[in-house]
């Protein structure tokens, strides 16, 4: 989802909008659409998901604001976080696994539901990268005319006309033939290697449009 189109209203307050926005443009994290009059999804590369405007940047890590139930979410924006918040919960209230061991129990689940997001991205890549393989393989494939023969017949014809110029007019067909015989090999460049090629290149774009989906992928992450 494209980040102009958002409303303003879904976004959450400051300083957590700004946090949001810089996640966004540097690819970490995508808006998911749900419909309407529905707050879009805060979607994170390391597999956390929450209402945008629920979304927190506390500490380095986002995690939704409780104020409101909400469908299934995320502590946290990835298992580090997560696994952060499970180890201060061990440290500093230990009675927890006794009196509430729920809490840790869903930081646990946690983890397992961000690693499984990050699984079906790394199979969404496996497949793309299949996909990838077969268009190399098919350009490997494309060849096209040998366009020696194109530079051959344009010589031949500076020659024909440099040494017997007053003969143009009684070999002209021989000269439409030679020049014609360039045009086919521009022809069958463009028809067997340049289409070709182009039509490749758009299925390349089109995989990685549908791996990038409403990510802002710009650069690369440093």
């Amino acid at each position: 989802m494209d980040i102009d189109k958002i409303e303003n209203r879904w976004f959450p307050p400051s300083p957590h909008k700004e946090a949001v926005l810089e996640f966004l443009k540097k690819g970490r994290a995508h808006i998911e659409e749900r419909g309407h009059n529905m707050p879009p999804l805060l979607v994170f590369e390391d597999g956390g998901v929450m209402e945008l405007p629920r979304a927190r940047y506390i500490n380095g890590n986002f995690s939704p604001d409780e104020s409101s139930p909400v469908s299934r979410q995320t502590n946290y924006s990835d298992v580090c976080g997560t696994i952060d918040e499970f180890k201060r919960l061990l440290k500093d209230k230990p009675d927890l696994a006794k009196d509430n061991p729920a809490r840790l129990f869903e930081l646990i689940d946690d983890m397992f539901y961000l690693l499984s997001r990050m699984q079906r991205r790394r199979e969404v890549y496996k497949e793309a990268v299949e996909s990838i393989v077969t268009l190399v393989e098919k350009m490997k494939q494309i060849t096209g005319p040998n366009t020696e023969d194109a530079y051959q017949k344009g010589d031949i014809l500076k020659e024909f006309l440099k040494n017997t110029p007053d003969k143009v007019s009684e070999n002209l067909e021989y000269l439409y033939k030679t020049v014609e015989g360039i045009r086919d090999v521009a022809n069958r460049m463009e028809s067997e290697v340049l289409y070709p090629y182009r039509d490749l290149f758009i299925e390349l774009g089109e995989i990685y449009n549908q791996v990038k989906g409403s990510r802002e992928w710009k650069k690369k992450k440093q």
